[in-house]
């Protein structure tokens, strides 16, 4: 894997061609430093940062940003508190409004909210609005 600002490029085996793997998505982490009690957020998306970051904060608990904005502008990671809003039915004009952890899931390789034992993938869509309204070391009463 060769990394580039905000784009990772994968080498064929052959060494002859490189493709993008993951063309603009934006990797940002941050980490809950227990021992301190704040939440330390990784800034510029660059190798050299990331990797600083990594060796400062590894051996906390690390989360990564989803790529997505709450209804705020506020960047969604795992771990974050959220609620959800949907529209219920066809044209209703009527809403619903849960409350959900943000969490990573290997089965589906996606950001999901937790809800009961499944899951809400988490997506950007016209119909959905989330708003971060904390996380799961600060504010874990909010569950």
């Amino acid at each position: 894997m060769h990394t580039k600002i905000g784009q990772t490029f994968h080498t064929e085996n052959n060494g002859n061609s490189t493709k993008p793997l993951l063309s603009s998505r934006l990797l940002k982490f941050r980490a809950w430093y227990e021992k301190e009690k704040y939440m330390a957020i990784q800034g510029t998306p660059d190798l050299e940062t990331l990797q600083s970051f990594m060796f400062h904060f590894g051996d906390n608990v690390l989360m990564q940003f989803t790529g997505l904005y709450d209804k705020n502008g506020k960047e969604i990671y795992e771990g974050d508190i959220v609620t959800y809003k949907r529209s219920v039915g066809n044209w209703t004009g009527k809403f619903m409004t849960t409350t959900h952890k943000v969490i990573f899931t290997e089965e589906i390789n996606a950001f999901v909210m937790e809800y009961g034992s499944s899951y809400i993938k988490l997506r950007k869509h016209w119909g959905y609005e989330y708003e971060v309204i904390g996380n799961i070391f600060e504010n874990p009463e909010l569950l």
